[in-house]
């Protein structure tokens, strides 16, 4: 969910896979651009699919303040639930769930508070995927809001990401010993440089250990096997969590145990390389020695103030409400950043090969499965313009409902969490089978709510579209 460096004395740094990504968008069948916005649509596409990593010390004060900061969490997410396998982390509040050895994955889970969501059973779970780069805590309020609807609630870090990283260097001696994550401590690309992987990551049956689009789909659906423990499952993603959700949900592995798909500003395209094309490299740890010198040294020309760069996604940045959640999320970025794997871990991504289906298959395969599908959009998100999204919504048209939320930009829940979580909740209700259940508006009707949990302040305009 990362955004590009804005323009200085230079445009922003643009991936090759970003401009491949804009002209698959230009091959493609498509409805007209709207007036004064196909540069944005073409450009800004899948300029998601950035990776931008910040570790830089000059952060780190900023890092220790938002870590000891409960705000991150909501109350009870380690309220007494065990499971095979997890743990309570010890680092902070969540859950540590080892998928691999030596592979942890971290994850918050809220237990249901209410039962409004359906006939009480409380069978049902949201289970939450971020963008790229942010990190459980940003569903803060859906976690709440689930949770008080009557079902259970996850989020979880994906893989090179927040808190889920190996425990140990996968691949040693690439750099030097002493890694410290504190002001004064030695330098932050340290792991995954070693030209042999320890056996330990080497996996089952010799895979090998990889960052990326595969790994990531891989690990939704064991999180989903093997965590949680309700019967039907709704998968919520932003930005890529939504690319990777729709994936899941179009592949079936899960059988009908995925109940509905729940999309918010989901990036269309992901990768550079198809499998099995020509690709240098496939992500798969120990890196060739050219890889090395060139993923650093991009790592460290992306450094750069996360929160401004965050700003510029988001339509109402100035907001002191949204400007102190942009800050915390910030701080929590740049920690999970300066990870000792963090260079190995931007190399690993930038080369992992993406997966089939595409995501417009994917969703044309949600729909001919009949899974029931909600858009819900920010309309001032410079990336995922609304003309993308009337193209997901023109592929799930007979199970999906779509709606625009402004102002909005790429993370409407977290700008805009009480208009996000009004329409989220009923929509859950209504595929629970709650009979008291409203539709929050007929479509092409608009309404206005406050954007605040708390009932204060911008006023957000709410279309339904579809």
């Amino acid at each position: 969910m990362l955004p590009v460096a804005p323009f200085s004395h230079a445009p922003p740094a643009l991936s090759l896979f970003s401009v491949r990504a804009s002209l698959q968008g230009l091959r493609s069948a498509s409805p007209p651009l709207s007036p004064g916005r196909p540069l944005k649509a073409l450009l800004g596409a899948s300029a998601t699919a950035l990776l931008v990593l910040v570790p830089g010390r000059r952060l780190r004060k900023l890092r220790r303040r938002v870590s000891e900061d409960g705000s991150r969490h909501p109350t009870g997410a380690t309220s007494g639930w065990t499971k095979e396998g997890c743990e309570v982390c010890s680092q902070g509040p969540g859950y540590i769930w080892e998928w691999r050895p030596g592979v942890q994955v971290h994850f918050d889970r809220l237990a249901p508070t209410g039962g409004t969501a359906g006939s009480g059973s409380q069978d049902f779970a949201v289970v939450m995927v971020h963008g790229f780069g942010a990190e459980s805590g940003y569903f803060d309020q859906q976690l709440k809001a689930v949770a008080a609807a009557g079902g259970t609630a996850y989020a979880m870090d994906l893989f090179g990401q927040g808190g889920s990283w190996p425990t140990d260097d996968p691949a040693p001696n690439g750099g030097s010993p002493g890694w410290s994550p504190v002001e004064g401590g030695a330098g932050d690309e340290e792991w995954g440089w070693g030209n042999s992987l320890d056996p330990r990551f080497a996996g089952s049956h010799g895979a090998g250990l990889a960052f990326g689009e595969p790994a990531w789909l891989e690990q939704l659906t064991a999180f989903v096997q093997n965590v949680v423990t309700e019967g039907r499952v709704y998968l919520l993603g932003n930005s890529l969590g939504g690319y990777l959700a729709a994936k899941v949900s179009a592949r079936g592995v899960l059988g009908n145990r995925v109940s509905g798909l729940i999309l918010a500003n989901a990036t269309p395209f992901w990768g550079w390389f198809d499998e099995g094309g020509l690709a240098p490299w496939d992500g798969h740890l120990p890196a060739p020695w050219w890889v090395r010198p060139i993923a650093s040294t991009w790592f460290k020309s992306l450094r750069s103030n996360i929160g401004s760069m965050l700003g510029l996604v988001y339509a109402r940045a100035g907001d002191l409400a949204v400007q102190g959640r942009l800050d915390a999320l910030a701080g929590r970025i740049s920690d999970a950043a300066a990870h000792p794997m963090g260079a190995a871990a931007f190399a690993s991504i930038l080369f992992a090969p993406r997966q089939s289906p595409s995501f417009g298959d994917a969703l044309d395969q949600v729909a001919a499965n009949g899974l029931p599908v909600l858009l819900l959009y920010g309309d001032d998100d410079p990336w995922v313009v609304p003309f993308w999204a009337q193209r997901a919504a023109g592929r799930v048209r007979e199970v999906g409902e779509y709606y625009g939320l402004s102002p909005a930009g790429h993370c409407p829940h977290h700008e805009a969490p009480d208009a996000f979580n009004e329409v989220l909740v009923s929509w859950l209700r209504r595929r629970e089978a709650d009979p008291d259940a409203p539709e929050v508006l007929q479509v092409g009707t608009v309404v206005e709510c406050r954007s605040e949990t708390s009932g204060q302040g911008d006023l957000i305009r709410m279309e339904r579209r579809l």
